[in-house]
């Protein structure tokens, strides 16, 4: 919880210095652009780790592994199923990420209801 509260809290102070560093003003409409980027970030990484560490890709990258190695020749099947697979060399904890993707994006669409309400 201490790490969601610690990423939620970069990424938001980083959400309203980078429309400053890059437009050189600070206003509402930036600051959501900001953080639907940085929320969108979030998120993909997480469900691209989340398809990784299902398995999803162990074949295919078996397969390369297989096919490129360093010496020219393929592998045997012993020494290729001696291999770890990828799914097993992803070992962080995606939850925090995810919590703080789907924070983001639910500050983002609050500001962007403020946003679109205050206009005329």
């Amino acid at each position: 919880m201490k790490k969601t509260i610690i990423i939620i809290a970069v990424s938001l102070v980083l959400a309203i210095f980078l429309p400053f560093i890059f437009h050189g003003k600070i206003s509402l409409l930036l600051f959501i652009n900001s953080t639907f980027f940085i929320s969108g970030a979030y998120l993909f990484l997480t469900l691209l780790t989340i398809t990784v560490k299902s398995g999803f890709y162990d074949g295919i990258t078996l397969g390369f592994r297989r096919f490129f190695t360093t010496n020219g020749k393929y592998l045997s099947r012993r020494e290729s199923e001696n291999m770890i697979p990828l799914s097993k060399v992803i070992t962080f904890n995606q939850v925090p990420i995810l919590i703080s993707g789907l924070t983001l994006f639910f500050i983002m669409l609050f500001c962007l209801f403020i946003h679109y309400s205050s206009q005329p």
